[in-house]
């Protein structure tokens, strides 16, 4: 299938693709992020869209934004979706950054599910990016600025060291950026 898509456009169901890079799934339906050609994996049955145009590479030392996509014994595969303090998009759509386990913070960590969560919006600055991004929150103005509670999906508030939902009791980790909760994201090309 070689067509062009618009972000936003219905591609398909979760019945009949995985959902892959550049991709969002709402109630079982998957729409492109970006504007780009689809490409589907026949093995795996993975729907992804392509970006029409090479996506430039980060600087090392620039902050940016991304939405936690997987987790890993390891590291954590971040779909980075702005640039802090900078009024220019990623061209042509969405990139992939990972943030290593040793690279979440300056203490030790031994499981990164506590640390992070699948949906997290996170801040963290590139320590390398080429020939991937490589990504690091172990600064105290890094790390998770936006979570959603694991069992009500309510945005969770901060209690001193931990995350707190309102609306369950249910308390969370994360490794949380110092100023959590007292920013606005403002992401463009939002779906």
């Amino acid at each position: 299938m070689d067509r062009i898509v618009l972000p936003g456009e219905y591609l398909g169901t979760i019945e009949e693709y995985v959902p892959g890079h550049n991709v969002y799934e709402i109630n079982g339906k998957i729409f492109s992020n970006i504007l780009g050609r689809i490409e589907i994996n026949q093995k795996h049955m993975m729907i992804n869209v392509k970006p029409l145009q090479e996506i430039p590479y980060l600087r090392i030392g620039e902050v940016v934004y991304g939405v936690v996509q997987e987790l890993y014994n390891d590291f954590a595969l971040v779909t980075i979706v702005g640039i802090e303090g900078i009024d220019r998009e990623i061209v042509g759509g969405r990139q992939d950054g990972i943030i290593h386990i040793s690279k979440i913070s300056e203490k030790y960590v031994d499981e990164i599910g506590k640390m992070f969560r699948i949906g997290d919006i996170v801040r963290a600055r590139v320590i390398k990016s080429k020939p991937s991004v490589q990504l690091s929150t172990a600064e105290p103005n890094l790390g998770v600025v936006k979570a959603l509670c694991m069992k009500c999906r309510h945005p969770l508030i901060r209690q001193d060291n931990f995350l707190y939902c309102e609306r369950c009791g249910r308390k969370e980790t994360r490794k949380i950026a110092n100023d959590y909760g007292n920013i606005k994201i403002k992401v463009k090309n939002k779906p």
